[in-house]
């Protein structure tokens, strides 16, 4: 008797779990969806039974390895509260609720509420949906020293270990003129300093700085989407990317940028306000239009290397994201 009983109730559970999805609507809110890593963005979230029962203890499945979702209730004060409410449904309802989401990865992924897990009445079982239309964001990524240390620009080698004169040297001149506090003693001319009395010094003139390539060979990850690993790896990459166009742009030093998107690009940085357009392009998230293109990226690569003249080419690989093989740099010939 309990058998059938359980195997008669088992189809009417399902059913009711069932209509119970499909009759629940989901609108999610954020005040933009371009938003920066790190940053707690405002979130609503409003759900609506739209069916002709009732919908019991719904739990919420929030995306929570990617980012930080919180919650407030209405005995809450504003702090939140990071566990997730039970959502209980009269036909008709509606609630909105209020909470706080920060981005802790830059990258194009799925925020808020992710699925859904609905019980029939009595809740002997279970199951759980994923949303028809999740919540996808660009979130920016973060301009930081990481490609300094990495690179090494004050004193960058190539793989011979060669130093390579990227920036704008002073280096002792043939004018001169009298010692100031603070000029380098390598540039004080001691014969015209004995001849004058007085300490001269030469003035400085700057060396022509190399030209420099970055060349970004991304993951193609349009099939990877909020893939946690992905995500990961390209928080990493973007911020490298960003910062190290950026180091030279806001020096004026112009710095030659190719990456995909869709197309490969060329472009030449060599400004603050170039940096930005390249920033808003990037920051959108690398991809192909073609699979192809991954190994004409890799062929630019070492085409550039082998034809560049007084160039130094870096290349990043955001496949090798924890490998030696993340970043190359080598001399042009």
């Amino acid at each position: 008797m309990c058998l059938f009983s359980v195997l008669f109730y088992l189809p009417i559970s399902a059913v009711y779990i069932l209509i119970s999805n499909h009759f629940f609507q989901v609108f999610q809110e954020l005040p933009s969806r371009r938003v920066m890593k790190n940053e707690e963005q405002p979130y609503r979230l409003t759900i609506e039974n739209a069916g002709p029962f009732r919908i019991n203890d719904v739990q919420l499945q929030t995306e929570e390895e990617l980012t930080t979702t919180s919650f407030k209730s209405e005995d809450e004060s504003s702090s939140g509260n990071e566990k997730k409410p039970v959502i209980n449904l009269t036909p008709g309802e509606r609630v909105l609720i209020e909470g706080l989401i920060n981005c802790k990865y830059a990258g194009n992924y799925d925020v808020g509420l992710l699925r859904a897990m609905f019980f029939d009445p009595f809740e002997i079982y279970g199951a759980s949906f994923s949303i028809p239309e999740p919540y996808r964001v660009t979130v920016m990524p973060m301009i930081t020293d990481i490609a300094n240390s990495a690179l090494d620009f004050e004193n960058l080698k190539n793989s011979s270990r060669i130093k390579s004169i990227i920036l704008r040297e002073p280096t002792p001149g043939n004018d001169m003129r009298p010692y100031r506090p603070g000029d380098p003693i390598k540039q004080i001319h001691w014969k015209a300093t004995a001849s004058a009395g007085e300490l001269i010094t030469r003035t400085p003139e700057v060396l022509d700085i190399k030209r420099i390539a970055l060349v970004l060979i991304a993951e193609n990850g349009i099939s990877q989407k909020n893939e946690p690993q992905f995500i990961k790896r390209r928080d990493y990459f973007l911020e490298f990317a960003v910062s190290a166009v950026y180091y030279h742009a806001q020096k004026g030093e112009s710095i030659h940028v190719v990456y995909p998107r869709g197309e490969i690009k060329n472009i030449q940085v060599a400004s603050l306000e170039s940096f930005s357009e390249f920033y808003e392009d990037i920051s959108k998230g690398p991809f192909y239009n073609r699979e192809s293109d991954i190994e004409k990226l890799e062929k630019q690569s070492e085409s550039m290397a082998e034809n560049e003249q007084d160039g130094i080419i870096i290349t990043v690989r955001e496949s090798e994201y924890g490998t030696e093989h993340f970043l190359e740099i080598r001399n042009g010939n």
